[in-house]
């Protein structure tokens, strides 16, 4: 069996470090696998630049143009922008996938027997040419974006259920006005794909759920396997020895916070805005000290309540796992999470997890034994949760790693997704 997965990238964000992290250990259990990506980032022999069908440079430049035009449209001429640009409150990426950056001949050429697309977005495939495609597909969910329109998530906030019921003018959140690029994208999906046979994986039991509740994909096959967690990197240390190492204070109750993303922009899905709110809520926070591990700028230090270590964004997973190791309890105020790879590293670390219950978080944090999940957006709960996790630290540790080990176990892990494969192959 020959695989080929398909990424934009090969490290970076949670997609690109799932797709990385699936490649490395399937090649280690005998599957000759190979990870293609737009831009390689690290060196792994497994992983490969496809061919591009246009320069990669000018690309770029046009998405800078277009951006700032974008911006200068937005700030000196809004009611312009209110009528010819899309605008929504959800401020979740949108992508609209109208070209490929990928040769689809390259790939229908190919010895490979099977292709899994994970994150394509970024037009590495455009939807009519992931049409194209005649090998057997199995299409990884890291987001909702293969089954909803141009969003990658639902607007929770606004209860938008258009992926469920279509994308019509008649149920088009008041709050999005100018092109409606979500109908537009979804019209496309439907077009193009809802009729290609197309297995999908989600990491998530929630995720799962969108899919089968959706208008594009709900009577296509459906597997449940989560992302890979390298138990050799992500263990439980010395918690005092990685303090005193990173000058982390041993007489404080740590509280941990990170995201790839950029967790500066306080209404982002990461939920640093609700962090910041349960933080105030704390009682007797003089006894807190907060580690963020993540791209935050000024903008967003400069309001933590707690004294705090910032590291920046990390790519080195043993710097990451050491981190977590210096916490008590690690923190996800996410407004809209599918299997948050943040969370698993955590509990991977003996670190029990205070979490809005929202997607599929709860396949990780079980209320009171792993964790405590907060009604969604609550952020006075979540301060509870923050409090009563540290309080019960020491048992919650041990369910945390038993947890890990059980549902999230890398062998079985890559049984899971061997059946699956054979499976899409033999259908």
């Amino acid at each position: 069996m020959k695989v080929l997965i398909l990424n934009y990238t090969d490290a970076g964000g949670g997609a690109a470090i799932a797709a990385f992290r699936l490649a490395k250990s399937l090649n280690e259990h005998g599957v000759k696998t190979t990870l293609g990506v737009v831009e390689k980032q690290t060196a792994s022999n497994f992983v490969i630049a496809v061919p591009h069908t246009q320069n990669l440079k000018l690309v770029r430049y046009k998405t800078f143009a277009k951006n700032a035009l974008k911006k200068i449209l937005r700030k000196f001429f809004p009611h312009i922008a209110k009528i010819f640009l899309f605008n929504s409150t959800n401020t979740i990426l949108h992508s609209t996938n109208k070209k490929s950056l990928v040769d689809v001949n390259w790939i229908n050429n190919s010895d490979f027997d099977l292709v899994n697309l994970h994150w394509i977005n970024n037009d590495m495939l455009s939807i009519k040419d992931i049409s194209k495609i005649k090998k057997p597909l199995l299409w990884t969910m890291h987001d909702s974006w293969p089954c909803s329109g141009a969003e990658h998530y639902q607007n929770v906030l606004e209860n938008d259920t258009r992926w469920k019921e279509g994308y019509y003018s008649t149920n088009k959140p008041l709050t999005t006005t100018g092109p409606d690029i979500c109908k537009k994208v979804w019209n496309q999906k439907k077009k193009y794909l809802q009729n290609k046979k197309i297995s999908f994986v989600c990491p998530s039991n929630w995720e799962k759920d969108v899919l089968k509740s959706s208008a594009l994909f709900k009577n296509q096959t459906c597997y449940v396997v989560p992302n890979i967690i390298p138990s050799s990197i992500f263990f439980k240390k010395d918690k005092k020895n990685i303090r005193s190492l990173l000058d982390i204070p041993q007489n404080k109750k740590i509280i941990g916070f990170g995201a790839s993303e950029n967790i500066s922009d306080l209404r982002n899905r990461k939920g640093s805005y609700y962090l910041l709110e349960a933080l105030t809520k704390l009682k007797n926070n003089e006894k807190y000290f907060l580690v963020i591990f993540g791209n935050a700028s000024d903008a967003f230090t400069s309001k933590v309540p707690l004294p705090f270590f910032a590291s920046g964004y990390v790519s080195n997973p043993k710097i990451l796992s050491l981190l977590y190791n210096s916490l008590d309890v690690f923190v996800s105020p996410s407004i809209i999470e599918n299997l948050p790879t943040t969370c698993l590293e955590s509990i991977f670390c003996g670190v029990p997890v205070a979490a809005f219950d929202v997607g599929g978080t709860s396949d990780i944090v079980v209320h009171k034994k792993t964790g405590y999940l907060a009604t969604p957006y609550k952020s006075k709960e979540l301060a509870e949760g923050i409090e009563w996790c540290i309080l019960h630290k020491t048992l919650l540790s041990k369910n945390c790693l038993t947890k890990a080990k059980e549902d999230f176990g890398e062998d079985n892990i890559i049984k899971k997704m061997i059946d699956v494969y054979t499976n899409v192959l033999l259908s």
